[in-house]
């Protein structure tokens, strides 16, 4: 039997696609089965396509029905959200002139700052700069606790 692109060769296989005989040079071998050049591009389309048809098709729906049922029960609006009620203003600057006669950082713990009341008080005011930069702070009501919040 002979090659059908080579008449002068003798064939060595057979296409399994197309059936007729074809040599060495004109077989192509996938997956231990023979095919020839002009067919091995029907056989890839045909295995694409039976793979894309195994694929399944995914729906996905999705609805989302929660509700927030939350509701605020803190009834303190001098606060905000779990804060505890602000200091006041006043008792922060009586204390801090309080800081001049010895009693240095006495505001500071006040409003909720121990550490630095306790390093003004063994430095007395941090040489009592410290004390006057605070005063000056209270007054113009940059002044804040220890959460951030300024004085009432």
């Amino acid at each position: 039997m002979k090659c059908t692109n080579h008449p002068e060769r003798e064939a060595d296989g057979m296409c399994a696609y197309c059936g007729k005989p074809f040599c060495k040079d004109c077989l192509v071998e996938v997956k231990g089965r023979m095919y020839c050049k002009n067919d091995l591009g029907n056989v890839l389309d045909e295995a694409k396509q039976q793979a894309s048809a195994a694929i399944p098709t995914i729906n996905i729906t999705n609805s989302n029905e929660s509700n927030n049922t939350n509701t605020n029960a803190n009834t303190n609006t001098n606060t905000g959200i779990g804060l505890p009620p602000r200091k006041k203003k006043m008792v922060a600057l009586i204390l801090c002139i309080l800081g001049f006669f010895g009693l240095a950082g006495l505001h500071r713990m006040y409003v909720g700052k121990a550490g630095s009341g306790v390093l003004h008080l063994f430095t007395l005011g941090i040489c009592v700069i410290g004390t006057i930069i605070d005063l000056i702070s209270i007054l113009s009501g940059g002044f804040r606790d220890s959460y951030g919040q300024p004085l009432a």
